[in-house]
């Protein structure tokens, strides 16, 4: 197999990959046309790449969208700062106690299922508080008052809370 065959399979798996994962604009079809376009860049005419060496032109080409593709996506979005197993993370290093932990991820899963926007009614948030300005919150923000409304209610003790959210319905 020629070289330039591999470079071009595996630039072509690689951009196919990466089109695949990506949440951007570009689409897969734009992508392949890309990678056809800079193809025919690398050879020299403009013609198929078949037994002919890759260009200079060509090559700075392919590598650029390459590197804009793998790039797009490299830093992480405010979603995945605020994804369920973070918040998680972020709550058990404000708790410290496994069994308390344990009890206050099932009380958030039954209560917003980590939902940091959800709403019913006049509760909002993680915690379903009722009150405006607990929506208005980041996630950690209302985990924070979340976990001191446990404690003035339930002197500290989170399974407390979640025996009572279970026998009655709220906490």
């Amino acid at each position: 197999m020629r070289c330039l065959d591999l470079h071009d399979r595996t630039l072509s798996a690689v951009l196919s990959a990466r089109c695949q994962m990506t949440t951007r604009r570009l689409t897969c079809g734009f992508v392949h046309r890309l990678d056809k376009r800079a193809r025919l860049l690398a050879s020299p005419g403009g013609q198929s790449p078949k037994g002919k060496a890759e260009s200079v032109r060509g090559a700075l080409f392919i590598g650029f969208v390459a590197a804009f593709i793998l790039l797009s996506c490299a830093s992480p979005s405010y979603a995945w700062k605020n994804h369920e197993m973070n918040l998680k993370l972020y709550a058990h290093n404000q708790i410290k106690d496994w069994d308390e932990f344990i009890c206050y991820v099932d009380l958030i899963q039954r209560e917003s299922s980590w939902n940091y926007k959800s709403r019913n009614g006049s509760h909002f948030g993680l915690g379903q508080m009722k009150s405006t300005w607990y929506r208005d919150l980041t996630p950690r923000q209302q985990i924070k008052a979340h976990l001191r409304y446990i404690d003035h209610r339930y002197q500290g003790d989170v399974c407390k809370a979640f025996n009572h959210w279970a026998k009655y319905g709220w906490h």
